[in-house]
C-alpha cells in the first residue's frame, strides 16, 4: 500500500523465466485493492482527518472472499477491487480484520462479478532454499506482476502493523515495492505466503505471511468473529548456565526456561508459579535458549501457543520444587496493556479545557513526540506505561492521561508547559479517564483550577473564572468545533 513504507509484495530481481500460475483460474483470482483511506491525527485530535488513496493486492479465497493484508484495508472509507484486466471498479467491504496477524478478508457488494473465478488453494510451509513466486499489483499498476525469490528464512519476526505482536514469518531474497501487500506467494500452483512487508536493516529482503499464521486466522474466523491469537502472559529466562539449571534443580539432559514473572490475569495465572521450569510444550522439549525444533526449524517456544485457539488447552511438563508434572494451561485471550498496539479504525479520544489538551496515553499519542519518542520522551512516563505493569504485575484497566498540547492564549500563557506529563489529579479528583479530567474542572467552584502532575511536585494552576471565559474563545480561535471525544 503506497501510504505505508512497509507495504509492499516480496518482488525479486526477475529470473530467467516468469512463470504463471497453472492452477485453474490462477492469474485472474489475483485482485489489485485501492483503498479510500480517512487517517485521523492523533495530534489534533479534533480534525476530522486526512484522506488518501493506497494500493495493495489480494486473491481470491473459497466463500467468495478476497485475502489481503490488513494494513491494505486499515481506516478505509471506500474500497474498490480491481480484476485482472477489467478496468472496472467494484464496490469492496472488510467482513473481518485481524490487526495482530495483519490479514483480513473482503467480499464485494455485487458478488456476481466473483462467478467463474476459481479460488486459490493453500500449501504448507516452503522448505528453506526452494523457489516461490510472488503475484500482485506493485506501485499501483494497471497488469499483474510476478517476480520470483528463495526463501532463506523461517523464523518469529515482529509484525510492523500492530507495533507489538510476533508470529511465524517467512524470509526471502526479494525486493519490497509498495502495493505488492496482500498478493500470494506461490510454491508448485498453491498459495504458501501472502506478501506483507519488509525491513530497513535488511536489503533486497522481505516477508510474507506463512499459512500456519493465514489457517489460524481462518480457523479463529469461522464462527463468523475473529478473537485473534491467544497469550500465556509470562515473562521467561533462559537456562543456558549451567549454574542456573543446578540451581533449578535440573538433572543433566534435562532443558527448559523458567517462568520469571506472570501478569495478573493472563492465561497462566494460577497454573504456572513463577520459579517453574518449563521443559515441555505440546510434546516437544524446550531448549535452553528457548527454542522448540520444529520440522527441521529452531523457533521460538512462542510459536507452539500460536497453534492454539482460544478456549483450548496446551499441555505442559513442568518441574516445579523439584518435582516433575504435568498439567494444561487453558489459553484465553490476554493484553495486560491494549494501550501499546498501533490503532486503527477509531476515533481520537481527547478533552480540552482553556486551551489545555488531554489525551490517553497510548502508542499513538506518544508517537506524536516524534520519530525517536521512546528515546527523548520523558522517562518517567516511559516507566510508567511499558514497565510498571509489569513489575507490579497490574494490568492497565484503564489508560494514563496526560496532556499533550497548550493551544496559547493568555489565559495560559504564563504557566509552564507539562506536556507528556502524566496527570495525576485535577481539583484533588483523581485523572484516571477523560471523563474524570473533564467532570473535575466542569464541577469546579473554587477560585483556580488546579492540575497536579505526576512526579516532581509540578502543578498547573488557572483562574477558574478566567479560564471559562476563555475557554470558548480559544475554541474558536483554533477552529475546534468540539471540546471533547470521551
Amino acid at each position: 500500500m503506497n501510504r505505508l513504507f512497509k507495504l509492499g509484495g516480496l518482488l525479486a530481481v526477475l529470473l530467467c523465466y516468469s512463470p504463471t500460475l497453472r492452477a485453474e483460474g490462477g492469474e485472474p483470482s489475483v485482485v489489485k485493492i485501492v483503498n479510500q483511506y480517512n487517517s485521523f491525527s492523533w495530534y489534533t485530535p479534533w480534525d476530522s482527518g486526512s484522506t488518501g488513496k493506497g494500493t495493495g493486492s489480494g486473491f481470491v479465497i473459497s466463500k467468495k472472499r478476497i485475502m489481503t493484508n490488513a494494513h491494505v484495508v486499515s481506516d478505509s472509507a471506500m474500497l474498490l477491487v480491481y480484476f485482472y484486466n477489467d478496468p472496472t471498479p467494484y464496490p469492496a467491504k472488510v467482513v473481518a480484520i485481524g490487526h495482530d496477524c495483519d490479514l483480513a478478508v473482503l467480499e464485494l457488494e455485487d458478488p456476481t462479478r466473483m462467478e467463474g473465478i476459481p479460488p486459490l488453494e493453500f500449501d504448507g510451509l516452503p522448505a528453506i532454499r526452494s523457489r516461490v513466486f510472488t503475484y500482485g499489483y506493485p506501485a499501483g499498476g494497471k497488469r499483474i506482476s510476478s517476480t520470483a525469490g528463495v526463501v532463506s528464512r523461517i523464523e518469529i519476526q515482529p509484525y510492523v502493523h500492530s507495533g507489538v505482536d510476533q508470529h511465524l514469518t517467512v524470509q526471502t531474497d526479494a525486493a519490497i515495492n509498495p502495493g505488492n501487500s496482500g498478493g500470494p506467494v506461490v510454491q508448485n500452483d498453491q498459495v504458501v505466503g501472502v506478501a506483507f512487508q519488509g525491513s530497513s536493516q535488511l536489503e533486497n529482503m522481505g516477508f510474507f505471511i506463512p499459512t500456519e499464521v493465514v489457517q489460524h486466522f481462518l480457523t479463529d474466523l469461522a464462527d463468523g468473529t475473529y478473537d485473534g491469537y491467544p497469550e500465556l502472559g509470562l515473562f521467561s529466562a533462559k537456562l543456558e548456565n549451567p549454574a542456573a539449571r543446578a540451581y533449578a534443580g535440573m538433572t543433566d539432559g534435562e532443558t527448559g526456561i523458567r517462568v520469571e514473572h506472570l501478569a495478573r490475569g493472563c492465561s497462566a495465572d494460577g497454573v504456572l508459579l513463577p520459579g517453574d521450569i518449563i521443559t515441555e510444550i505440546n510434546g516437544y522439549p524446550v531448549a535452553n535458549d528457548g527454542t522448540i525444533r520444529w520440522q527441521g526449524l529452531r523457533l521460538d517456544n512462542a510459536f507452539l501457543i500460536d497453534q492454539f485457539q482460544k478456549g483450548e488447552r496446551v499441555p505442559m511438563r513442568i518441574i516445579r520444587g523439584k518435582e516433575r508434572m504435568e498439567l494444561e494451561v487453558p489459553l484465553s485471550f490476554y493484553n495486560p496493556n491494549p494501550w501499546l498496539a498501533k490503532r486503527y479504525e477509531q476515533r481520537p479520544e481527547y478533552y480540552i479545557y482553556a486551551g489545555l489538551v488531554f489525551v490517553p496515553v497510548n502508542r499513538e499519542t506518544l508517537e506524536t513526540y516524534g520519530k525517536n519518542w521512546y528515546a527523548e520522551i520523558n522517562q518517567e512516563l516511559i516507566y510508567d506505561f511499558y514497565y510498571r505493569p509489569i513489575e507490579e504485575g497490574t494490568p492497565f484497566d484503564e489508560p494514563l492521561i496526560m496532556q499533550i498540547r497548550r493551544l496559547d492564549h493568555a489565559v495560559n500563557a504564563e504557566e509552564a508547559r507539562y506536556l507528556y506529563r502524566i496527570v495525576d489529579s485535577v481539583n484533588g479528583q483523581p485523572a484516571h479517564t477523560l471523563q474524570d479530567v473533564a467532570s473535575a474542572f466542569e464541577s469546579c467552584t473554587n477560585a483556580q483550577q488546579v492540575i497536579r502532575f505526576k512526579y516532581g511536585n509540578k502543578l498547573t494552576v488557572l483562574d477558574r473564572e478566567k479560564a471559562d471565559a476563555a475557554h470558548p474563545e480559544i475554541l474558536n480561535q483554533y477552529s475546534i468545533p468540539k471540546d471533547r471525544n470521551l
